[in-house]
């Protein structure tokens, strides 16, 4: 009789220490579970982020070079040229900049785009393509979404282009807001530069 009451007891002792280890068990998968569920969406949060960023990364404000090189006035009206370079001609990698595709500028709220009577690229300075210019969005990028004056024309390596716009008015210089459209690598990126502000006073729109 002891010895069966005893086989009873160890029975019952078994049956609790066995509900608990399963306890234990499933709570450490619980636990392992919710932590790979955690882990899973900041990867995928990083893996969105990268693509949004694009593989060239952060844009180069300073990757061109942008000169004003004159502003003067010829037969009547005021011709503004400017040069573009690359600072650092590459394929992209290493702090590299792929060539110059094209670049446009935005004008202030002052500016009257009736004053704009020509505009052209160069190679060299010298030899100007003419071209119509219009002042629209470019939906070749989207650094910048509004309307811009856009030079259809960009570098090789690290030689200069040229760009000129002829104004039938006299404007000041100002800080300009611009863009500039290379490769797929080191893609689009807006920055300011030398150019076209607001009438001098006593000019008459």
């Amino acid at each position: 009789m002891k010895t069966n009451q005893l086989n009873f007891f160890a029975a019952i002792a078994f049956v609790i220490l066995s509900a608990g280890c399963q306890r234990e068990a499933h709570q450490e998968i619980s636990a392992k579970d919710s932590q790979i569920k955690a882990v899973i969406p900041t990867a995928e949060n990083n893996l969105l982020s990268s693509r949004e960023s694009g593989s060239s990364g952060s844009c180069n404000p300073n990757a061109f070079t942008v000169v004003l090189e004159s502003h003067t006035f010829i037969n009547g009206n005021w011709e503004w040229i400017w040069s573009v370079q690359n600072s650092n001609p590459g394929s992209g990698n290493n702090g590299t900049v792929q060539d110059l595709s094209h670049w446009g500028m935005q004008f202030g709220t002052c500016f009257n785009w009736s004053a704009v009577i020509s505009a052209a690229y160069s190679y060299n300075g010298y030899d100007w393509t003419g071209f119509v210019p219009s002042y629209q969005p470019d939906p070749s990028q989207s650094c910048m979404t509004s309307s811009v004056l856009k030079f259809d024309f960009g570098t090789s390596g690290s030689l200069k282009s040229y760009y000129k716009l002829v104004l039938n008015q006299d404007y000041l210089t100002d800080s300009a807001n611009a863009y500039y459209k290379s490769g797929k690598t080191t893609g689009c990126c807006t920055f300011t530069f030398n150019g076209v502000g607001c009438l001098k006073e006593g000019d008459i729109k």
